[in-house]
């Protein structure tokens, strides 16, 4: 990774090439145990890891996605510890995502619809809208604030690159803090109870949180 920062014993940097197989299993454990659409739609770590794998090839094109390592002396690297992968939202995902993970499609769908509100009310053009869409940290290192860094490394290198708005769908009450803390407004919601996919409520079981709130922050000024 390219270092950007240290705090508190781990160094914040942007994704590299080296960097993606640890990506991939990082994102592809924490996603498929913990995040609440995925629990709910039994989406196992290997259509997580494809998904993150399929993605890879555009987030190191755009720059914007944040990896953490556990500092380490010189000689050696420390081990991954968390990640947000982020796009540009104005352009277009890579060919064929649709087919990589086929038991994400209700997941995908809930997000479609709350994406699709937001662009209907606001012109979404590729370099405006840095998209912040899959945070993960590994369980171990969760007391370290970790997730927080990352965030505001993220906003950080997308002001730098000249965008100005930021938007993210946080589909958990964990999230939702996290965003809320550094900025993050409230924008639109879709809720779990109410949504169906192919005639079924996928996500009624869910509790704890109302559903995914997409939510937005404009750049400028300190993030750090």
């Amino acid at each position: 990774m390219k270092l950007l920062h240290v705090a508190e014993g781990v160094e914040y940097g942007l994704l590299d090439e080296t960097d993606v197989p640890h990506m991939v299993m990082l994102l592809a454990e924490a996603f498929s145990r913990f995040e609440p659409m995925a629990v709910a739609a039994k989406l196992p770590a290997s259509q997580v890891a494809h998904m993150v794998a399929a993605l890879a090839p555009k987030a190191l094109a755009e720059q914007l996605t944040i990896v953490a390592r556990l500092s380490a002396p010189e000689s050696s690297r420390g081990p991954l510890v968390g990640v947000l992968l982020a796009d540009d939202f104005g352009t277009a995902p890579p060919p064929g995502i649709e087919d990589v993970a086929p038991m994400f499609a209700p997941i995908g769908a809930l997000l479609d619809g709350l994406d699709a509100q937001y662009r209907s009310a606001t012109a979404v053009v590729p370099g405006t809208h840095a998209h912040l869409f899959m945070l993960g940290v590994a369980e171990h290192a969760g007391s370290r604030g970790i997730a927080g860094h990352l965030v505001a490394s993220c906003l950080a290198q997308a002001q730098r690159r000249g965008y100005l708005m930021a938007v993210t769908e946080a589909t958990g009450a964990v999230s939702q803090h996290v965003f809320r803390k550094v900025g993050f407004q409230h924008v639109a919601t879709a809720s779990y109870c109410d949504f169906s996919h192919e005639g079924q409520l996928v996500f009624s079981a869910i509790t704890g949180v109302e559903g995914t709130m997409l939510m937005t922050r404009a750049l400028g000024g300190a993030v750090l």
